[in-house]
């Protein structure tokens, strides 16, 4: 070998030694498809390069050429044929001589399919913004696709965005031979949160009153007490300050939360009240309402007492509904028992008598008697002695004290005033003399005789009283009696002569 030939095997040891280092460690070469890479060799100041790409099985891509004097480097965009490809370069000194071409193996590569699945994120503002997840191996994520470098590896990705806006990420994952993936897009969409309003029937409501809630600007709700409906009834059963809570989400799962308080008022504390629950038939009683402001009773009365006179045996009950100054109302209820009066009811043993006769007067039965000359007893034997009309009156009562009262009339009638007279008061043995009666409607003479008058004629002297008792038309009787001297007759002696 001659020293031209030395020299130049030298110097192709030393391209292919440069073009080594600046390529692969070793002959061969892994590219992945679609990178751009760079060639370069050691040059010689006097020499010349030309580059080529021998076995090409189809267009291996586009070759550029370094701005260099000497095209000692070259760039080449690896996006044709998957393949196996020679690049050759030859140094062309200055004679124009050509040395051996130095050559190396470039293995073109698929590039990785585009991460897939992605999710992109939607996260509500002023609630916590979720990361970015893309599932692989060696992630990188970039701003772009224009090759700038990468702002963040690893799978998942805090981008520390707060505002409202959608931002894009690109992906890509470098697979174990050092090749990097296609791109693939993931979004990071920041959007507003629902404004939710809420309205009630009333700012203000009593004490278990109806009250409607309405909630609106969103698409779905969950209410302090589990309802998910967008409005509900409810019974305002506690008094104070409330404060009804709702949380709304809209389509993109944002939430916001709104309330509205609404004033409970109390019931005012209506009592209905009287003196007497029980009171007997035919009583009048007062009832009375305390409370509040305004009354309505169930009967129409609007006072706050009044008196009742209830006619039904047994329970009767009387509502009265109060008002305040919320116009809260409430209602109360008492009730009265009326107990049934005793049967009051009066007998005499005779209601048509004469002065000084005896009566029994009788009461039908109770727990007491109270009779207006003051026996408390049952019954009573009576002697009327004054003439005219005497009314007996007896009030009893039962177990519930409840009274009752009956009378009698009881008329006493004076006795007849009986005259008797005889035409002649003083007479002989045998003579007659009439007696006469009067002053009653019928007699009756000691002898028997029954009319007014009578002719007697006495067979023995002596002074005889005739007595005759006379009825009037009351029934009633008296006597009198008249006294007639009889006079024996004469014992005329015997006649003498002179």
């Amino acid at each position: 070998m001659n020293t031209k030939q030395i020299l130049i095997s030298f110097l192709a040891l030393l391209f292919c030694q440069n073009l080594y280092s600046q390529t692969s460690t070793s002959p061969t070469q892994t590219v992945c498809w679609g990178s751009v890479e760079p060639y370069k060799v050691l040059a010689n100041s006097n020499s010349t390069y030309q580059w080529k790409v021998l076995s090409a099985p189809t267009s291996f891509g586009t070759m550029d050429s370094l701005v260099s004097p000497q095209n000692d480097s070259v760039s080449i965009l690896w996006n044709g044929a998957i393949g196996t490809y020679d690049l050759q370069v030859v140094e062309i000194d200055s004679n124009g001589c050509e040395g051996t071409p130095s050559i190396v193996t470039v293995n073109l590569v698929s590039q990785p399919s585009a991460i897939s699945p992605i999710s992109n994120v939607t996260s509500c503002v002023n609630q916590p913004i979720s990361s970015l997840f893309v599932p692989g191996s060696n992630i990188n994520w970039y701003v772009d696709t224009l090759g700038s470098s990468a702002i963040f590896s690893g799978n998942t990705y805090n981008t520390g965005q707060t505002a409202i806006n959608q931002y894009v990420y690109y992906v890509t994952e470098t697979n174990s031979s050092g090749c990097e993936s296609k791109y693939a897009s993931i979004s990071l969409d920041i959007v507003a949160q629902p404004s939710i309003a809420l309205t009630a029937s009333s700012s203000n409501v009593c004490l278990n009153d109806s009250l409607f809630l309405t909630a609106s600007g969103a698409s779905s709700y969950n209410w302090f007490n589990g309802v998910l409906s967008s409005s509900q009834g409810i019974i305002a059963d506690v008094s104070g300050l409330n404060n009804f809570v709702v949380i709304g989400s809209d389509v993109n799962g944002c939430l916001d939360t709104a309330s509205i308080s609404v004033q409970v008022d109390q019931l005012p504390n209506v009592v209905a009240s009287s003196a007497f629950n029980s009171i007997c038939l035919g009583d009048s009683v007062l009832i009375s309402a305390s409370g509040g402001l305004n009354y309505q009773w169930g009967n129409g009365v609007q006072s706050s007492s009044q008196y009742v006179n209830p006619t039904t045996i047994g329970n009767n009950s009387y509502i009265v509904t109060a008002s305040d100054v919320n116009l809260c109302s409430n209602s109360d209820t008492i009730s009265i028992t009326v107990n049934s009066l005793p049967i009051a009811q009066v007998s005499a043993s005779d209601t048509n008598i004469c002065i000084n006769d005896t009566i029994t007067l009788l009461s039908s039965a109770a727990s007491s008697y109270q009779w207006n000359n003051g026996s408390n007893s049952q019954s009573q034997i009576l002697i009327l002695s004054n003439a005219g009309t005497s009314i007996f009156t007896v009030t009893v009562s039962n177990n519930n004290s409840c009274s009752a009262t009956d009378s009698v009339i009881i008329n006493v009638n004076n006795d007849p005033i009986i005259s008797v007279s005889a035409n002649n008061n003083n007479i002989c043995i045998g003579e007659s003399v009439t007696l006469s009666a009067t002053g009653a409607i019928s007699y009756l003479w000691d002898n028997g005789v029954t009319s007014s008058t009578q002719v007697i004629t006495p067979s023995t002297s002596a002074t005889i009283t005739y007595s005759v008792v006379g009825t009037d038309a009351n029934s009633c009787s008296a006597n009198a009696q008249v006294n007639i001297n009889v006079n024996p007759l004469p014992n005329t002696g015997p006649i003498f002569h002179n």
